[in-house]
């Protein structure tokens, strides 16, 4: 068998789906580069959730929220350089309509998470407790309810 430059180790790969967790576990086995960008799927399929909640989006900011095109690229992301996962949403101002999608807890790497000014509404269901790096949360000026932590309580 000839070597690649690196020992196999299991690896665990965790997807989070509406209602169930499902855990994929690839044991001993060599596992081709292509795989491991899985963990950015978390990534994607959190913003395409959120995109797939907006009832209303006048500037079409999400025009480019697609599969076509890395999710780094889209309109208002941006990631970081070496794990290339989501650091910062910043979506104030777009007249956004709709409820905020409880996928954003999703984006671990997340510092920052701008959404003042638009008009999302409802209960947010976001868990803050899994956005550990969070720095900026700006979601004034919309009609959400809910509580924030008070760990988050210098936020505006």
């Amino acid at each position: 068998m000839a070597t690649t430059g690196w020992s196999p180790q299991p690896l665990i790969f965790l997807l989070c789906f509406s209602s169930f967790t499902l855990i994929v576990v690839l044991g001993q086995r060599e596992v081709p580069s292509a795989l491991v960008s899985l963990s950015n799927m978390t990534d994607q399929f959190a913003l395409l959730s959120f995109k797939s909640l907006i009832t209303r989006d006048p500037y079409n900011v999400l025009s480019n929220w697609n599969s076509n095109i890395s999710f780094c690229d889209w309109n208002e992301i941006s990631c970081s350089r070496g794990s290339q996962r989501v650091v910062a949403l910043n979506l104030s101002e777009k007249a956004f309509e709709g409820p905020l999608s409880p996928y954003i807890r999703n984006l671990s790497f997340l510092q920052v998470l701008d959404l003042w000014s638009d008009s999302f509404h409802g209960h947010h269901h976001i868990d803050f407790s899994r956005l550990p790096l969070l720095q900026k949360l700006s979601i004034s000026e919309n009609n959400l309810e809910g509580l924030i932590p008070q760990t988050l309580s210098h936020y505006r």
